[in-house]
């Protein structure tokens, strides 16, 4: 993988980041909304190892740098339940 590939794909996942993060800022006390995230979230932050200090951004950030396959899987999660869009 080429050094601007890497910086491309590490821009999209900070891009990506910072959909879901303002998506779940507007969404998440919407009704029924909150417990998809929840769902959806419970299954795939696990993957990482997280300080306790980290914010979501953060947290999906290194989601999508340490473990792409499950960044991308749960990205299309939350576009099948239309919490983010393109």
């Amino acid at each position: 993988m080429s050094e601007r590939s890497l910086v491309s794909d590490i821009q999209d996942i900070q891009d990506m980041a910072l959909k879901i993060l303002y998506a779940f800022e507007d969404l998440y006390f919407e009704k029924d909304k909150g417990k998809i995230f929840d769902d959806i979230f419970s299954k795939y932050i696990p993957h990482v190892v997280a300080d306790g200090k980290m914010d979501i951004y953060d947290v999906l950030v290194s989601l999508g740098t340490g473990h792409r396959a499950e960044f991308d899987r749960m990205v299309s999660e939350l576009r099948a339940h239309s919490l983010i869009k393109d």
